[in-house]
């Protein structure tokens, strides 16, 4: 959700088919890594549970989040009115018995401390382990001891179709988590977010997810997580797949961050290939000697159609390596050599 300035609003329920049940679950005990499956569900194959029973399982695993950047006062003079304070929120669950929690990346961008509220009620400090704005993901790690975790498994999302019912949970002001139930309305979906970064493969779903619920689980009908929602755009619900984000998570926890190559532009589909509208100052495609204007028409030989396409054939490959683009410029038609860096943690803007 956005940040608001000293307030944080009080949702007390999702739109869209709420769900109320809040029994809980018996903890799995395990403590992995966070690829580790936790072997919460015991189900047949095949077997699909009741929205409620969804929700029943999941509640106690959802949690608030609470986000606090504090602004100093400019100047000595300013000081006696104190320091200004901005507040994000938003919701996350848990991963493992370790106190891992995932969230959205954009309520913990910047901030000075994070509080984590579960479901019972209980408030505590929580540490940023690690957050990818390109997908929207953070892990959160809370001192484990004296807690009752109660772990979500994450599921395949590799097997979700358009037209399978979910139910997102989300956890917006601390009380007993809420719920909405819809259906997966679309995939593969992409989109832009402040920041120049491009979110790809999203789920698209029909179920209401609410300012401060986003962060928290989407789960299929076996009551495994496929996605975790993130609140991109105000009139359609979104979730990182969960296959994606096991991925994102896993160098999360080892590295702090995610490493991806990096071009260092701005582009649109035309008809010959991808025109670049802009290129990002001192970026590798700046460097090389690429201009605003140019239509890349190939990458290593491959030809390319949309940005969408351009970018894909960029992250499959490695920060260090070389890549030959095939450029029209002004008529002329030439080869450059460009080497990928690793993408910064801000994008800069131009």
């Amino acid at each position: 959700m956005t940040r608001r300035q000293f307030a944080v609003p009080v949702v007390a329920a999702l739109l869209g088919g709420a769900v109320t049940a809040a029994a809980m679950i018996a903890s799995s005990g395990s403590a992995g890594t966070i690829t580790r499956q936790q072997g919460l569900l015991d189900l047949e194959p095949g077997e699909q549970l009741t929205s409620t029973q969804i929700y029943e399982r999941a509640a106690p695993g959802v949690v608030a989040v609470r986000a606090r950047t504090v602004q100093p006062a400019e100047g000595a003079f300013e000081a006696s009115a104190g320091s200004e304070f901005s507040i994000s929120s938003g919701s996350g669950f848990v991963l493992d018995g370790d106190g891992r929690i995932v969230t959205n990346a954009h309520v913990v961008s910047g901030v000075t401390s994070v509080q984590v509220t579960f479901a019972d009620g209980r408030s505590i400090a929580a540490q940023v382990v690690g957050k990818d704005e390109e997908t929207d993901l953070a892990v959160l790690r809370v001192p484990p001891e004296d807690l009752d975790l109660r772990p979500l498994e994450l599921g395949d999302s590799s097997t979700v179709q358009v037209g399978d019912r979910v139910v997102a949970v989300g956890n917006p002001a601390g009380y007993p988590p809420t719920a909405g139930t819809g259906r997966i309305s679309g995939s593969g979906r992409r989109v832009e977010v402040p920041g120049g970064y491009v979110i790809d493969d999203l789920l698209e779903t029909d179920a209401v997810i609410e300012p401060a619920s986003s962060g928290g689980p989407l789960l299929g009908p076996d009551g495994r997580v496929i996605g975790i929602t993130a609140r991109l755009d105000p009139d359609t619900g979104f979730a990182v797949p969960s296959n994606v984000a096991r991925d994102v998570l896993a160098q999360l926890e080892e590295n702090h961050k995610v490493i991806r190559p990096y071009l260092g532009i701005r582009g649109r589909a035309t008809g010959l290939g991808v025109e670049l509208t802009a290129l990002h100052p001192g970026g590798p495609a700046e460097r090389a000697g690429l201009r605003a204007g140019d239509v890349v028409e190939e990458i290593d030989g491959t030809a390319v159609h949309t940005l969408g396409g351009l970018f894909a054939e960029v992250e499959v490959r490695a920060v260090g390596d070389s890549i030959d683009l095939r450029v029209l410029r002004d008529g002329t038609v030439f080869d450059i050599a460009v080497r990928l860096e690793e993408r910064p943690a801000t994008v800069p803007s131009g």
